[in-house]
């Protein structure tokens, strides 16, 4: 994930590196990221840069807030949080933020496809399209598997 948010960031600040050094960070880092992604970071529109580094921050300040709230069963709720708040940013946005939740699954799944990354990408999606993540992984009712994190929290 940090790869990801690294990666938009530096196109975002492209003026600031020399062209050399940031082909060469941009190469190195590329590899360790599967095609796919690299493919599509690299297809982001040049109108698109101050944009997506603004979405990749969003995403990232709702990771460290999942982190640092510590909360059991809450993860989907952060997520879908994250990819809401990116997708605010209309099509970039949501470039960015489909980008950095592939990246965050591929690198937590190792390229499986279990039920809790099954999971993890209906509530990127939920997201992404402007759903209400409150509602549907706070306040609902979904048995041993709710999310009771406080309001202050949300």
């Amino acid at each position: 994930m940090y790869k990801a948010i690294f990666l938009l960031c530096l196109v975002a600040t492209e003026p600031l590196i020399s062209m050399a050094m940031e082909q060469q960070i941009l190469e190195r880092e590329k590899r360790a990221l599967p095609r796919w992604i690299g493919n599509i970071l690299s297809s982001i529109p040049s109108y698109c840069k101050a944009t997506a580094a603004l979405a990749a921050y969003k995403m990232l300040k709702a990771y460290i807030d999942m982190r640092r709230s510590n909360w059991k069963n809450c993860d989907k709720y952060f997520h879908c949080r994250g990819n809401k708040e990116a997708a605010a940013y209309g099509y970039c946005g949501r470039l960015v933020a489909r980008v950095i939740s592939d990246a965050r699954e591929f690198a937590q799944a190792g390229g499986s496809h279990g039920t809790d990354t099954a999971e993890d990408q209906a509530a990127n999606r939920y997201g992404r399209s402007g759903g209400n993540c409150v509602r549907r992984y706070i306040t609902s009712t979904r048995g041993s598997k709710r999310c009771s994190l406080p309001r202050r929290l949300w």
